[in-house]
């Protein structure tokens, strides 16, 4: 069976590899990590003959578009028979349920992501806010605990100034560290419920078994 290989982005914030691995060890897969933790995606891959990489990252931004080719690249500089397919990142509308599940009663709602300078990682996340939004049946924004604008204390503000009294705040992380810990004193701050982040959850592995699935049996999808 061709190995299933993970690749995290890794925090200094040893909850976060901890979550990373107890996804792996529900899918049978080999975890590794851009920074901060053991093993790195070119350790990892150079001791396979093949491989199956899905990026355990929300959006299409740099680390997908730029970290994860770079590290496979090398790998197959150091190991030229590797064979490798490498998946889309993880976000998607299949995680809208997993987001909405640990919500408490609210009339609006705030997703709150990482944040990025990249267009189309910022243009996926208004995209999840407003899929969540019609799910829950609430106002909604999107907010982001760096590189972005609106912070979460701002979006929260905003939908208050538009009449919501019970203000949530879901957060678009897969594992704790220290942007989702800025999202979640702000949210305290601020007087709003905060989800813990995804975790290892049912939608989340389903859909990281469906890309794998995908990429042993032909061409690797772009998009769940």
């Amino acid at each position: 069976m061709t190995p299933l290989v993970l690749i995290a982005h890794g925090s200094r914030d040893g909850r976060s590899s901890a979550v990373v691995r107890e996804i792996a060890a529900e899918l049978g897969a080999h975890a590794s990590f851009i920074d901060f933790d053991e093993p790195s995606p070119v350790t990892l891959l150079t001791s396979l003959d093949e491989a199956v990489v899905v990026p355990l990252l929300l959006t299409d931004a740099f680390h997908s578009r730029v970290d994860v080719p770079r590290l496979v690249a090398e790998a197959r500089e150091r190991r030229p028979r590797l064979r490798v397919e490498v998946t889309a990142p993880m976000g998607g509308a299949h995680l809208v349920p997993a987001l909405a599940r640990t919500l408490p009663p609210h009339d609006a709602v705030v997703l709150a992501a990482a944040g990025s300078r990249d267009p189309r990682s910022l243009a996926h996340v208004g995209d999840m806010a407003r899929r969540l939004a019609a799910h829950t049946g609430a106002m909604g924004s999107p907010a982001y605990a760096a590189a972005a604008e609106p912070d979460v204390a701002t979006a929260i503000a905003g939908l208050r100034s538009r009449g919501a009294r019970r203000v949530a705040v879901a957060s678009y992380f897969i594992a704790p560290g220290l942007l989702y810990e800025r999202v979640r004193a702000d949210a305290v701050a601020a007087g709003a419920w905060v989800t813990p982040p995804l975790g290892a959850c049912p939608e989340l592995l389903a859909a990281v078994r469906w890309r794998y699935e995908r990429a042993v049996a032909g061409p690797v999808p772009v998009a769940a």
